[in-house]
């Protein structure tokens, strides 16, 4: 005889539903940092899986580590595996960021992250002190997993289910350099569906990074959700999609000056869980300077000569 036990009536669907709504507390539920986001799909909630896919080199780590530092920012308890970058280098990012906010009010040159990260610059060493003791106490929110330790798919989830009662938000930067066996295809199908049915029974929203393939450059379009690498189980598993991907349509920059700061961007939601229209696209201007986006709008009345204006303060190349 089957197993009925799984069913339940609609009514008493109805009274969890609503019970559940009522509980909800806004100031618990994560978001995308990204106020354009965060506006367009309504913030991050409990058992959502969101994927946030782009290609090399087009900062999709710095989106998904601003939206941990985000919420760990406000209070929320945030474990990100960061598996590109190890433990020093999401440090190393953090610090140049916040050494460059000191030096464009100051006027004097900015800092890349491979000279700070080497020490080649002896006179920003005050303003490292001074970003070091201004981290607030809420970044004791974000715990950041040691990559030293390399997990593959089972040890992941075993680490997810043992702490996910001290977790608000997991965020995996990213999915491509977790350990695969014989077939890579096959493995990610697995550890998609297995990483969303741990958001379902955990109740806790996880932000995944994935790579895009280059079929979209190829074809010279912009990407969508069949691009991500390797799988459709990914695009299928998923409650949101968000693609990053260069603007390469933007008229007022010259796209040969590689040595402007400002990197001209589009964000392509192509699957939610809000039932808004997709895909909706957003240019925004990505800074390299302090590893932030920011809406095009007031960038567009600029002349391609004001845009590309790079001074000494400016250059990070």
């Amino acid at each position: 005889m089957a197993d009925i036990k799984h069913f339940k009536s609609f009514k008493e669907i109805c009274v969890q539903t609503i019970k559940k709504r009522k509980a909800r507390n806004i100031d618990n539920i994560c978001r995308y940092w990204f106020w354009i986001l965060d506006d367009y799909l309504w913030w991050i909630v409990e058992n959502e899986l969101i994927i946030i896919g782009a290609g090399t080199w087009v900062w999709k780590t710095d989106l998904s580590v601003n939206i941990a530092i985000d919420n760990a920012m406000r209070w929320k308890k945030v474990k990100l595996f960061s598996l590109e970058w190890d433990i020093w280098e999401v440090v190393y990012r953090y610090m140049q960021k916040h050494i460059n906010y000191k030096l464009i009010e100051t006027k004097w040159k900015l800092i890349k992250w491979p000279d700070y990260r080497l020490n080649l610059r002896e006179d920003i060493h005050d303003l490292e002190k001074q970003v070091y003791l201004e981290i607030p106490d809420a970044m004791d929110n974000l715990q950041i997993f040691d990559k030293t330790f390399i997990p593959n798919k089972i040890k992941l989830l075993e680490m997810m289910k043992d702490t996910y009662q001290d977790t608000d938000l997991f965020v995996i930067d990213h999915l491509h350099y977790l350990d695969f066996w014989e077939n890579e295809n096959s493995w990610i199908s697995d550890i998609i569906k297995w990483i969303k049915e741990m958001t379902e029974l955990m109740e806790r929203p996880v932000v995944l990074v994935s790579h895009l393939s280059r079929k979209h450059t190829d074809k010279n379009r912009l990407p969508n959700s069949s691009d991500l690498h390797w799988s459709s189980n990914i695009e299928k598993n998923a409650n949101t999609i968000i693609l990053i991907t260069p603007n390469t349509e933007c008229d007022y920059i010259d796209h040969r000056l590689d040595k402007s700061y400002l990197r001209p961007t589009k964000i392509i939601v192509s699957k939610n869980r809000t039932w808004m229209p997709v895909p909706a696209m957003f240019d925004v201007t990505y800074d390299l300077r302090t590893k932030e986006y920011s809406k095009d709008e007031t960038l567009n009345s600029l002349s391609a000569n004001e845009f590309n204006r790079v001074t000494i303060h400016d250059k990070i190349f």
